[in-house]
């Protein structure tokens, strides 16, 4: 694994810690501290992590979709992964990056540190419940803000929503497992959308915001991956509809129900 890949590693670790703190948020008073400690230490690589994601944005999604328009040489496209290439291996030389690794290293083993001792103030269902409700009723809501106001703005903020509740249906996985596995497959599935729909926003915003090209080129790129994103959108909206249209109490105590079916019986994994 080469160091590109470790940072993207560390930052889906980051968090997955904080998912796992946001479930037990309600009974959890060193919360704030917890998700501030994670959510600083994935920082630290975000900006090195964000210019790999633009290549990788290029890759896959915007070179193909040009390339099926029409809309720019493949000269013009060399020069533009070239540009982006060189931009992150700029950034990861100036931050020092095998250090700034080993930096991030620390911090996590700080956090795995104190993990068995956390004050969680009970157990059993009664420790996840309300984060599970908190987690899902966002991301509930944020869907439907989404489609009512379709900005980039509100689209990032349903997506991280719907990423910890794709997160918690995991580590509830043992409550039943085959329908909670197929949940968390469709969950996976729409995060993904949402992440390219995203992924797309942000490669857009950033080559006008740097002004990386000349006009004619940005316009060409602008153009096509807006028809991408709103085709990824498109995408999302049944998804979402049928992952979200249980009201937030019912999908608690369905939950719920699995949890203690499977406790109670002593069902397998």
């Amino acid at each position: 694994m080469d160091d590109h890949e470790t940072v993207h590693e560390v930052r889906k670790r980051c968090k997955e810690a904080r998912a796992a703190a946001r479930l037990v948020r309600p009974v959890l008073p060193t919360y704030s501290e917890e998700n501030v400690h994670f959510r600083d230490t994935a920082r630290i690589v975000s900006d090195i992590r964000d210019a790999t994601a633009l290549i990788e944005t290029f890759d896959d999604h915007v070179r193909p979709a040009v390339e099926d328009a029409g809309a720019l040489s493949d000269d013009e496209l060399n020069e533009i992964r070239e540009t982006i290439v060189a931009r992150r291996d700029e950034r990861a030389e100036a931050m020092d990056l095998e250090g700034t690794l080993a930096t991030v290293r620390e911090r996590l083993e700080e956090g795995i540190e104190r993990a068995d001792e956390l004050p969680i103030a009970t157990d059993g269902f009664d420790a996840v419940a309300g984060g599970l409700r908190k987690s899902y009723k966002r991301a509930y809501n944020r869907m439907e803000d989404a489609y009512d106001d379709p900005t980039t703005e509100a689209f990032h903020e349903w997506r991280k929503r719907l990423k910890y509740h794709r997160y918690h249906t995991y580590m509830l996985r043992n409550a039943w497992f085959d329908p909670m596995k197929a949940r968390r497959s469709e969950l996976k599935e729409l995060s993904d959308i949402t992440g390219d729909e995203h992924d797309l926003a942000v490669f857009v915003e950033t080559l006008d915001e740097e002004e990386l090209f000349d006009n004619d080129v940005r316009e060409a790129l602008n153009d096509v991956i807006a028809a991408r994103r709103g085709d990824l959108r498109r995408r999302a909206r049944p998804l979402g509809e049928r992952l979200f249209e249980e009201d937030p109490d019912a999908l608690v105590d369905r939950f719920e129900g699995y949890w203690t079916a499977a406790r109670r019986y002593d069902l397998p994994a």
